[in-house]
Parts: structure tokens; C-alpha cells; sequence
């Protein structure tokens, strides 16, 4: 019985772990040069320090794998669409925590330029 409850429990952490985006490695190396272009490009105009740079490059990195697999989901385009806009603001929102108050005010300035949220592709039209 005691082996029964530690699996279960070893289980429920697994899958608790697996949904967990700060849990997430990037196996996509092309996700994680982009995050640090664009994070490099931020900084440009933000002047991080050190551990701001980490700190976002982090956060841009998380967010782009949610935006991936939102891409890649079996959601309606309407859901889908209301998942990148719900996925954008939360990004937005959580750079809060790591930028300085001057600096959050000038990321939101040039999110919009810098990470415009691409359309969402329906397929292709056939034409006949």
C-alpha cells in the first residue's frame, strides 16, 4: 500500500511538473537563439543589468513556447487567437517583475514594434 501512494504521488509531481512552463527546457535551439536576439535587442533600449537579461531572456523564452504550442494546438482559430492574446498580455504583465519601473514603461512602448503577435495562418485556399 505505502509503494502504491509513493507512485502516486511521484505521478501527480510528474504531471504537475510537466505543465509547468519554468519547468520547460527549450529542446527547440531556434526558440532560444530568438529569445536572446530579441532580449539583446531590448536591451539595447531598456539597459539591463545582468540579471535583468537572464531574467527576461528567461521570460521571453517561456512565452515563445506557449505561443508555439498555442500555434500547434487543435484549437478553433477564434481560441486560438484569444490564447496569443492572453499569452502577450500575461508576458507584458509578468515583465513587471523584472523590469524597473522606467524601464517596464519603456518595454510596453516597444512591445508592440518589437513582438507584434503574427496572424494566425487558417490554411490554405483552394481555388477551383
Amino acid at each position: 500500500m505505502k509503494r502504491y501512494i509513493i507512485l502516486l504521488m511521484i505521478f501527480c509531481f510528474a504531471a504537475v511538473m510537466a505543465q509547468n512552463p519554468f519547468t520547460q527546457n527549450s529542446h527547440d535551439i531556434k526558440i532560444k537563439k530568438e529569445a536572446e536576439k530579441l532580449s539583446r535587442k531590448y536591451d539595447k533600449r531598456l539597459g539591463m543589468i545582468e540579471d535583468q537579461l537572464l531574467k527576461f531572456e528567461i521570460k521571453v523564452e517561456e512565452f515563445m513556447i506557449n505561443e508555439k504550442k498555442i500555434r500547434e494546438s487543435d484549437l478553433s482559430t477564434k481560441e486560438k487567437i484569444n490564447a496569443l492574446r492572453g499569452n502577450y498580455a500575461k508576458e507584458t504583465a509578468d515583465m513587471n517583475d523584472i523590469l524597473t519601473r522606467p524601464q517596464y514603461k519603456l518595454y510596453r512602448k516597444l512591445k508592440p514594434k518589437f513582438q507584434p503577435i503574427d496572424p494566425v495562418v487558417v490554411g490554405q485556399v483552394e481555388t477551383q
